[in-house]
């Protein structure tokens, strides 16, 4: 791109920004309407006038944004300028742009514009500049300025998650930590929506009188929210591609909104090998990455390969992160391979089994507790929980182990999922030490 002075966005972003107050709009809203319990009965006509003055006015102050807006590349630098009050301006040097990441959502896809995320090493986890609309000629334009043209070479190194995977995929990595807290908070909005004042109260009263209703509503939140982490990881790795190109890797994913993400191979310090719960019988994990500047993003973004099995992850590495890849020569076709030192690896003494095993079964006896002061008939929990607690720490203290060669630590550790983190040494900034008395 030369420096032929500021240029605006592509009038997309009128209609992105507008969208963005609409969408603010109707969220005081409804909050107004929720708080307010509906009182004034508004005429039908009035709402609709309501509505459509929300529109005009969304796209009246999306215009002004747009006006407003600019970007231009001088001084071997990309500036970037927005705000009607008070403007804020972004220059980011030439040499620091590491990865110029795109973003394609419904409405860019229909204006055929893409989201722009500069990456720099210190960037967060949007980018240190976004352009929400650009044009594909536009974005070319600035991969050049930037040297970060789109790679022309044939025959690259691809990997690609398939269909039958990708069901998989989903069906074997149920979110639930991030599922179930917004089921509870629809569930805690439904109480103020579709119940009268105190219907809550008396309908989990009833719920606690009859165990088997209770159990239904337990089963039936649960399969909610596995549904809704099917959708979520369909959506999430629909098309999901791996390519390493030179230096660099290539990611592409997405079923509604289309990313494109590239990663320097230098930016990448360690990957995790996780095999989940429901992946580990069938010798399955996901490969993730750690990597400078996209720690504070979502799981999804730091997913280096969504399914794989682990017999492969070595050959994997060594295709496409070579520096953590295992230096010995990978095993011939047909070979079985494990992961990284699976057999060489420091393990914790056996009088650490004590330290491992106390803390959850104390968990699992206090969940008991707390079961018998709300159902004494459940009285065999206490004792069973507290065992299970036992046993899953004396496996967690058998999966444990380490192993510095000098180039790479491998560590191994198990919670629900067994983890296999390998890190570069050279990468490390800091380790710590910790002994508590008993130790």
């Amino acid at each position: 791109m030369s420096s032929e002075g500021e240029r605006h966005l592509h009038p997309a972003e009128i209609v992105l920004a507008a969208l963005e107050n609409l969408r603010e709009i109707l969220i005081a809203a409804v909050v107004g309407l929720l708080v307010g319990g509906g009182a004034g009965g508004m005429p039908p006509l009035a709402g609709v006038m309501l509505a459509l003055g929300g529109v005009v006015v969304a796209a009246v102050v999306g215009y002004v944004r747009w006006r407003h807006t600019t970007y231009s590349v001088a001084g071997e630098a990309l500036h970037f300028r927005r705000g009607v009050i008070s403007p804020d301006e972004t220059s980011v040097p030439l040499g620091r742009i590491q990865a110029l990441d795109s973003t394609q959502g419904p409405v860019q896809r229909l204006f055929g514009v893409q989201e722009l995320h500069v990456q720099t090493a210190g960037g967060g986890s949007e980018g240190e500049i976004v352009l929400r609309a650009v044009s594909a000629a536009a974005a070319a334009e600035l991969h050049a300025a930037a040297g970060l043209a789109a790679p022309v070479a044939r025959d690259l190194p691809e990997w690609r998650l398939g269909l039958g995977a990708l069901l998989v995929t989903a069906v074997t990595a149920p979110q639930l930590g991030v599922i179930l807290p917004l089921v509870g908070a629809f569930a805690a909005a439904g109480d103020d929506v579709f119940f009268g004042r105190g219907e809550g109260e008396r309908l989990i009263d009833t719920l606690l009188d009859d165990p088997g209703a209770l159990v239904l509503v337990v089963v039936a939140v649960a399969l909610a929210a596995l549904l809704l982490s099917f959708l979520g990881a369909i959506v999430a790795f629909a098309g999901f591609s791996l390519v390493r190109d030179g230096e660099r890797l290539r990611i592409r994913r997405g079923l509604l909104a289309r990313r494109a993400a590239s990663v320097p191979l230098a930016r990448v310090h360690a990957v995790d090998v996780v095999e989940g719960v429901l992946r580990r019988p069938f010798g399955l994990a996901s490969v993730r990455m750690e990597t400078a500047g996209y720690r504070s993003e979502a799981a999804a973004a730091q997913t280096l390969l969504p399914l794989v099995r682990v017999r492969d992850v070595p050959r994997l590495l060594a295709e496409f992160v070579p520096a953590l890849a295992e230096e010995a020569a990978p095993p011939a076709r047909g070979e079985a391979a494990a992961l990284p030192a699976a057999l060489s690896l420091e393990r914790p003494p056996a009088r650490a089994r004590r330290r491992y095993a106390l803390p959850p079964a104390l968990l699992g006896g206090a969940l008991g507790a707390v079961l018998i002061a709300a159902v004494p008939a459940a009285w065999p929990a206490a004792p069973l929980l507290a065992l299970i607690g036992a046993v899953e720490g004396l496996l967690r203290h058998r999966s444990a182990g380490w192993r510095d060669d000098g180039r790479r630590l491998v560590v191994r550790s198990r919670a629900l999922a067994r983890r296999t983190l390998l890190a570069r040494v050279d990468r490390l900034q800091e380790h710590g030490l910790r002994a508590s008395p008993l130790q």
